[in-house]
């Protein structure tokens, strides 16, 4: 499981390819953690459009290397 999601993450693939036979990308709704992204300037790592536009970046690149999502 890919959590949270937040910058780099697209470069998840590459990393776990060959060591992973499927991932789950999913919203990562602990609240409690929301400090975290905004003490470092990632306010916008919390948006549905972050999460849907990476979630739709790592589901092609994990599928173009065999890797289910």
């Amino acid at each position: 499981m890919i959590a949270p999601m937040l910058p780099g993450a697209e470069n998840l693939p590459e990393i776990l390819a060959g060591k992973v036979d499927h991932v789950l990308v999913d919203r990562m709704n602990y609240h409690y953690a929301d400090w975290v992204y905004r003490k470092y300037g990632l306010d916008d790592r919390m948006t549905d459009d972050f999460f849907d536009t990476t979630e739709r970046t790592l589901t092609s690149a994990f599928a173009k290397l065999g890797v289910s999502c």
